[in-house]
């Protein structure tokens, strides 16, 4: 997996003026599988391949290596091994006899570990050109001396073989599992594992064992740690089997409190221990820093030294690393060290220290050690107001919805008893009603908590208009999203952090609001704020916004860029809620883009992740979005099941499952009504001021495949642009009229216009409407290009088969009117209903319909779904 070029160029090399090729990288990488590759090509062009391997229990026997690979004279060549020449003499008449004239290459695997007599006869075989050679060497050995001639010579090659990548372990995962698995149990496996194929096969096989990895839904998901082998565990074990105590001491103390800084090594010969765990590869030291921290060189090093390390010796150095810490002057990052060491020890510090230092960890984004310490701090006796507030939004950010609110709740109680302040009163509210805002259908009970919260504390109307504002965006409230901004602005400050909340609160609504440029460049704003030093801006809440900004402006590339860096970002610090939007969005990204099956993959994960981890409204958005993937793709039967799993009632207040249902009911043969769910919603969507969910839904209108439909659509978004210069909207407009209009060169050019923003989906079914039109036209060669490209474009899009593309292709292509008499009917009309439509006379519907039987070669109206 991922070796491609590795492999090719040592089998060039070898089979060009390459006398030695060294396979360096770390065990575990794949050393031995890229040479095993290797020689398997050379084997198919006709060499001869001699195998051999270093072993440690025999690197002190003569020959112990080499003597089985020629063992035509095994005696022989022991018997010549205390003479070189006739030692030499003896192992090239044995490579000459079983090469039979063909070229010779010896693959020597772990050749560090081979007898020093073996090393110095390949060595010379090899200078004489008896045969070439490709051996591996893991990280840290030494080359042997006989061979560091032939490594520094010009025509040696030398390979690292590297880790795999997140994209090649999801890949490689999906092989072996034998079905996809979720981009975040990808790149958690790759981070655990470093991309070493060894400890990656390892883990996977650990965490399906253990349960921890599981199949649901058709999607591989982790959802609990990944668990190594027993078989992982005793590789580890054996390779720190050889430590002297000062070694075990800095590796048990660096797998219990890792990281640590270099003169927090008190232990005498601490310092020759590490150098030493350095130079085999056991431990890394980090000088980016002021002060040099070490590492132990792989994460799961530490998981394997800690299940080795006797409960009462883990307790004692856990308070003895914390004591040598707090000793000195503490740094907060200190200060957090030694909470959670002692935490960890069974002896918690109290619980103001522990409150301070959860909110500490939640700074440095460690989620997780934040609730760990929250939880004890509460439970130590911290169960203040402030303090259960600070558990609750741990919880909430974790995805454990249902513990946050009864945590808030419980907060909420405390600062009335206590007469907290009303700021603090209003903090408590507002993050109750993001947790409401995460269900479903919870926006408006998170509204009505955020009213009740504005008319108690009228001094923290603006704080809290600003939380309401959010949950009317959810809702497609523009107008009045962005009202309750604007009055929160008035109490404002003008620059600096209350400059930067407005312009993150703001962007939403004006994305909705169709006001793209407006948007991007307020979240923009945001993020450059967040990204400044010292500041406690939530970046990653700007960055979410950020994106949703670029995908309502068309600017996709720029949108997946910031996304795919969000969530790899929040998939290591265990931001769940950050993960989900970003999966989510990545889905909206390729589903604009046409890419059907990749957009369909990241929505499966959303929905995955939003069932073990939330929250919950992203999973049934998420699931209509299949829906209307799997309705773009034919798959009537599979759009039916995923829109069943909707909840009910979110129809209600999200555009999206209505245009499930109107997908959905094209591939039921009710155009008519699937336009008129439509229109039903943007009239809705318009009311609310959300044009920028009522233009793209027009622009659905017009891929439905009728000219009538079209036509509405234009007329529609006409009006809309009236009050609007977005590009998008315009970009829709022009759609919708080349459309209705069946203009082969505004078609083209609105064509061209999707495909340079990289919608492919759009761009083929527009050349394809061009085409349809240049053919009519009596433009046969225009006709011809624009079909081909738009086939060329729809074979991009991963399966999709929408009404516009369904008669694009065919020798002869068909007309306007035939293509939308051909759709009609293949929705199941009739010819008197078409006729009625159409306001034609059903001989003429039936006169158009033969000819699109005679272009297509098909025999009747019951083949024009096929």
């Amino acid at each position: 997996m991922g070796r491609d070029a590795v492999i090719e160029r040592a089998a060039s090399a070898i089979a060009g003026p390459s006398r030695t090729v060294l396979a360096y990288g770390p065990s575990g990488i794949g050393k031995s599988r890229v040479v095993q590759a290797v020689t398997e090509r050379l084997a198919a062009d006709g060499w001869c391949v001699l195998s051999a391997s270093g072993n440690t229990a025999l690197s002190a026997v003569p020959l112990g290596a080499l003597a089985p690979v020629l063992a035509g004279d095994p005696v022989g060549m022991a018997t010549a091994a205390g003479d070189p020449v006739a030692l030499y003499a003896a192992a090239s008449a044995a490579v000459r006899d079983l090469a039979g004239g063909r070229r010779t290459v010896l693959a020597v695997d772990d050749v560090s570990a081979v007898d020093s007599v073996s090393v110095a006869l390949i060595a010379q075989l090899v200078e004489a050109g008896t045969l070439r050679l490709i051996a591996t060497v893991r990280e840290a050995d030494p080359l042997p001396d006989a061979l560091l001639s032939l490594a520094a010579s010009g025509d040696a090659v030398r390979l690292e073989i590297a880790a795999l990548d997140v994209d090649q372990v999801s890949e490689l995962l999906t092989r072996v599992l034998g079905g996809p698995v979720a981009h975040r149990a990808a790149v958690e496996l790759h981070g655990v594992s470093h991309g070493n194929p060894l400890f990656l096969r390892e883990l996977a096989i650990g965490a399906a064992g253990a349960a921890s990895l599981v199949c649901a839904d058709g999607l591989w998901q982790l959802v609990g740690e990944p668990v190594g082998t027993p078989a992982l565990r005793d590789l580890i074990r054996a390779r720190l089997r050889q430590l002297d105590d000062d070694e075990r001491d800095a590796v048990e103390r660096l797998a219990l409190c890792e990281p640590l800084a270099f003169d927090e090594f008190t232990r005498p010969g601490a310092p020759e221990a590490l150098a030493e765990l350095e130079m085999h590869g056991l431990i890394r030291v980090d000088e980016s820093a002021a002060r040099m921290r070490v590492w132990l060189a792989h994460p799961h090093y530490a998981s394997a030294v800690r299940d080795s390390i006797p409960r009462l010796r883990a307790l004692s150095l856990l308070v003895e690393q914390a004591d040598v810490v707090a000793s000195r002057p503490m740094s907060a990052g200190d200060e957090l060290r030694v909470a959670i060491w002692r935490l960890d020890a069974g002896r918690p510090s109290d619980p103001g220290v522990l409150a301070r230092t959860a909110a500490l960890a939640r700074m440095a984004h460690d989620r997780r050690t934040a609730e760990r310490l929250a939880a004890a701090a509460v439970a130590a006796g911290a169960d203040d107001a402030a303090s259960l507030l600070l558990h609750g939004e741990l919880l909430w950010s974790l995805g454990r919805a249902e513990e946050a609110l009864t945590t808030l709740e419980r907060a909420e109680r405390r600062a009335r008893s206590d007469a907290a302040p009303e700021e603090l009163v209003a903090a408590i509210g507002a993050a109750r009603a993001d947790v409401l805002g995460g269900d479903p259908l919870g926006s408006a009970r998170g509204i009505a908590l955020l009213e009740s919260l504005q008319s108690a504390l009228p001094s923290q109307t603006s704080t809290l208009a600003l939380r309401k504002a959010v949950l009317l965006v959810n809702l497609g409230y523009a107008h009045d999203a962005l009202a309750q901004v604007e009055a929160a602005a008035a109490g404002a400050g003008d620059r600096g952090f209350p400059q930067a909340v407005l312009d993150l609160a703001r962007a939403m609504p004006l994305a909705i609001l169709g006001r793209n440029e407006e948007a991007v460049a307020a979240a923009e704003r945001a993020v450059a704020f967040a990204m400044d030093d010292g500041t406690l801006f939530p970046l990653r809440r700007a960055e979410i916004v950020l994106a949703h900004a670029l995908i309502s402006a068309d600017r996709l590339g720029e949108a997946r860029a910031n996304v795919i860096e969000s969530l790899h970002d929040a998939i290591r610090d265990d931001d769940e809620l950050t993960a989900r939007f970003d999966e989510f969005m990545m889905g909206q990204v390729f589903w604009e883009l046409g890419r059907l099956d990749t957009a369909a993959r990241w929505f499966r994960d959303t929905v995955g992740g939003a069932e073990l981890h939330g929250p919950k409204s992203l999973r049934e958005i998420a699931l209509c979005f299949l829906a209307i993937v799997a309705a773009e793709q034919g798959d009537l039967a599979q759009a039916r099941d995923l829109r069943a799993r909707v909840i009910d009632g979110l129809d209600e207040e999200h555009a999206v499952a209505v245009l499930a249902d109107a997908w959905i009911a094209v591939l039921e043969a009710r155009p008519d009504a699937a336009a008129a769910m439509i229109l039903e919603r943007v009239d809705v969507t318009i009311e609310r001021g959300a044009v920028g969910i009522a233009a793209p839904l027009l622009h659905h209108l017009v891929r439905l495949g009728s000219r009538a439909h079209a036509r509405t659509a234009a007329e529609r978004l006409a009006r809309l642009a009236e009050a609007s210069d977005s590009p998008a909207l315009q970009r829709r407009l022009a759609h919708a009229r080349a459309e209705a209009e069946a203009d082969a060169a505004a078609l083209r050019a609105v064509g061209a216009e999707w495909e340079s923003i990289g919608c492919a989906l759009y761009a083929a079914e527009a050349f394809a409407s061009a085409g349809q039109a240049a053919r009519a036209a009596g433009h046969g060669r225009e006709a011809t290009a624009d079909l081909q490209r738009s086939a060329a474009l729809a074979a991009a899009c991963e399966g999709a088969r929408t009404p516009l593309l369904r008669f694009a292709e065919g020798a002869e292509p068909l007309t306007p009117r035939e293509r939308e008499i051909a759709s009609l009917a293949a929705q199941g009309l009739s010819s008197n209903e078409i006729a009625t439509r159409l306001f034609l006379s059903p001989r003429t519907v039936n006169n158009h319909l033969q000819s699109t039987y005679a272009k297509l070669g098909i025999r009747g109206r019951h083949e024009l779904r096929v």
